[in-house]
């Protein structure tokens, strides 16, 4: 099910965030596809395999992204990710894997370092300011959406989501489990740091 879910879909408060992550692992209603989508989808990097073969996550993230753009939902695609364990970068296997499935090259603008969500969101913005892009939809696995927002609007973008429900790590009720517990953390601990993270954003949009 590809589509795009506008951003109010996530409220802007620790405990909005942390009770729409508990509503989507309980498998609610609450990150409903939407109209009025942006013209840029973000795609979030995971895990390279060895050989540089995709994982299962990253292959459904960029399929999900591959299907947005051949909707005509979007005119832009921008990987994102580091090498992680193994070579090359999740965004260029994610690029590689775009062209295999009908993306042209001149849709497709790969970020090639981040190694955290934080990173991608921070380096996208830099990417944003530069092109002058406003708002834009972030893929990845619906557990993954409400932190991937936090991240993004702390660097003062306008995100809403696409989830891709055909990811392994939603369609395992084992996998949904472990990654429900890890995002909570990480979204506490994201809300913490969001003050921080906010104040750097606004430092780099205020140089000349």
């Amino acid at each position: 099910m590809n589509g795009i879910t506008k951003g109010s879909a996530v409220p802007d408060s620790l405990l909005g965030e942390l009770w729409t992550l508990f509503k989507t692992y309980r498998g609610e209603a609450v990150l409903l596809q939407g109209g009025g989508s942006p013209e840029v989808a973000v795609v979030l990097g995971t895990q390279v395999l060895a050989g540089g073969r995709p994982s299962r996550p990253l292959a459904a993230r960029t399929l999900h992204a591959a299907g947005l753009y051949a909707a005509g939902e979007v005119r832009l695609l921008i990987p994102t990710g580091g090498v992680g364990r193994h070579p090359p970068s999740e965004a260029e296997v994610m690029a590689r894997l775009l062209r295999r499935a009908g993306v042209p090259g001149e849709a497709i603008l790969t970020e090639e370092e981040a190694q955290s969500t934080r990173e991608s969101a921070r380096r996208v913005a830099q990417i944003a300011e530069e092109r002058g892009i406003g708002g834009m939809v972030l893929v990845t696995d619906p557990l993954h959406c409400v932190r991937s927002v936090e991240a993004f609007r702390a660097e003062g973008l306008k995100a809403c989501v696409s989830p891709v429900y055909s990811s392994p790590m939603w369609r395992s009720e084992r996998l949904r489990r472990g990654q429900f517990a890890r995002e909570l953390a990480a979204l506490v601990w994201y809300r913490m740091r969001r003050g921080k993270a906010t104040r750097r954003a606004r430092r780099l949009r205020s140089r000349p």
